[in-house]
């Protein structure tokens, strides 16, 4: 007997997550991603987690709690079991661990933090949803699918002395020159502070000395940056005349066997207007609460545009058009000299 394990986790965006193998597996949808609770110490505060059966027979679900970290820059949560130094995860309390959930509904379970005095700044939980171990056991030869999926849950715990600061520690381009849009932009952010935070903001990018521009989103699900971390924030210019864009075969996006996304070049003519060439000017302006007012993070980058084939198969028409009319002039002039001399 076969048995897989599947484990569907956000990276805190605000969007459901879904966990399946097949279509007779488990299947769960969960909703908020993630959750964001605030409370004082000596307090508590209860959440609703929603979750969606979304498979195709009843299931029995369980909770079970974890903690998480930040895994890189790029907001993959690691999530991890509790250490015999985590009191934290004692606060937890799940009024209803187990429940069982038909297809297609939704149910919302509670989820209590009772905060001690000593509590101070950040925790983060990582929820686990699963098939209850005492769920049926498939007959001999049939796969057994163990699945679930992870809502994160960061609690800041309201004190004196919490130190909310980010700075940009770049704002860039994957490359100097382009011949055709899309741009990349990367903004890696640090959370110096000792409570999380989820900066976002604009970039704003148009040629340099003109006053039109376009407005681009940095991190607009809200992500978070954990304390002492850094995460690396992306977002895509791809407002132009061509442009390559992502390939999409079957109502999926192409990739290389390197994983990256393939690309192919796009000549939508209702864009002409949208031709680019040029250098380029991007400026950032990010923006986090420090709990007193709104921060402001800059940056800027510039870059440039230079779409050489067109350019070249110009040079080359205007070259060939040059010799045309110097050879139609000059056949005309030959003409006007043997007039005159006759």
């Amino acid at each position: 007997m076969k048995r897989i394990i599947f484990l569907a986790v956000s990276v805190f965006l605000v969007i459901p997550v879904y966990a399946w193998a097949q279509a007779s597996d488990l299947r769960i949808v969960t909703s908020p991603l993630p959750i964001n609770l605030s409370a004082k110490p000596g307090t508590s505060v209860t959440t609703q987690i929603r979750v969606k059966n979304d498979g195709s027979q009843p299931e029995r679900l369980k909770m079970t709690l974890m903690k998480f970290a930040a895994y890189g820059e790029n907001g993959a949560p690691r999530i991890m079991d509790g250490e015999p130094g985590d009191q934290f995860l004692t606060w937890v309390e799940f009024p209803q661990p187990t429940f069982d959930i038909t297809p297609g509904e939704w149910k919302s379970v509670p989820m209590k933090i009772t905060l001690p005095d000593s509590a101070a700044f950040g925790y983060y939980y990582a929820v686990v949803f699963s098939r209850d171990s005492s769920a049926p056991v498939p007959e001999p030869g049939q796969t057994a699918i163990s699945g679930g999926t992870a809502v994160l849950v960061l609690l800041d715990a309201d004190v004196p002395g919490a130190k909310r600061e980010a700075q940009v520690l770049s704002f860039s381009t994957s490359r100097t020159v382009y011949e055709f849009l899309p741009v990349d932009f990367n903004v890696l952010v640090r959370n110096s502070g000792n409570v999380h935070l989820a900066p976002r903001g604009n970039v704003f990018v148009g040629r340099v000395g003109s006053d039109d521009y376009d407005i681009l989103e940095v991190n607009a699900e809200k992500g978070n940056i954990l304390p002492d971390s850094n995460r690396e924030f992306k977002t895509i210019w791809a407002d132009g005349f061509p442009a390559y864009r992502d390939r999409v075969e079957d109502g999926s996006v192409v990739r290389d066997q390197k994983g990256d996304i393939v690309r192919e070049l796009s000549w939508e003519l209702g864009n002409i207007a949208k031709f680019r060439i040029g250098k380029y000017q991007a400026r950032l302006v990010l923006v986090y609460d420090d709990g007193q007012r709104d921060v402001p993070l800059e940056g800027a980058v510039e870059f440039w545009v230079i779409p050489w084939r067109i350019l070249l198969v110009v040079t080359v028409l205007i070259v060939l058009i040059g010799f045309g009319v110097r050879s139609i002039l000059g056949s005309v002039w030959k003409k006007v000299s043997g007039v005159k001399k006759r």
